[in-house]
């Protein structure tokens, strides 16, 4: 594969992810999705590292966040105990509310992302 292949399929893929990085900021809030996210972005960010040669971009990928989510679950014990399950979920709330302001974050740089592995293309 040359290089402007690699390019290409780099820009598919950051369009890939931005569709759902919006998927989530529009409101599908799911913890799968958000650790598809995650975990696509690693990947993205792992390829792009690997096979684009450009200083430019692998200083621009340092930017990225990662973008890191551990879901709070009840025990049964807490369900037992109802201040406590209503305190887990508030928690699991304010997290998800966070990591989806990070992704927006993420999506905005991976827009900019974009805009740079284009500008490589000739």
């Amino acid at each position: 594969m040359n290089q402007d292949e690699v390019i290409q399929l780099a820009i598919r893929q950051v369009k890939d992810i931005q569709a759902q990085a919006e998927s989530i900021v529009k409101g599908n809030r799911s913890d799968s999705a958000i650790k598809s996210f995650a975990g696509y972005s690693v990947k993205l960010i792992d390829f792009i590292d690997k096979n684009i040669p450009s200083d430019e971009i692998k200083r621009y990928l340092k930017e990225l966040p990662f973008v890191t989510y551990k879901p709070k679950y009840s025990t049964f014990w807490q369900y037992l105990a109802w201040p406590a399950w209503w305190i887990t979920l508030y928690k699991d709330y304010n997290s998800k509310n966070k990591v989806v302001e990070e992704i927006k974050d993420a999506q905005q740089k991976y827009l900019n992302l974009e805009l740079l592995l284009k500008g490589l293309t000739g």
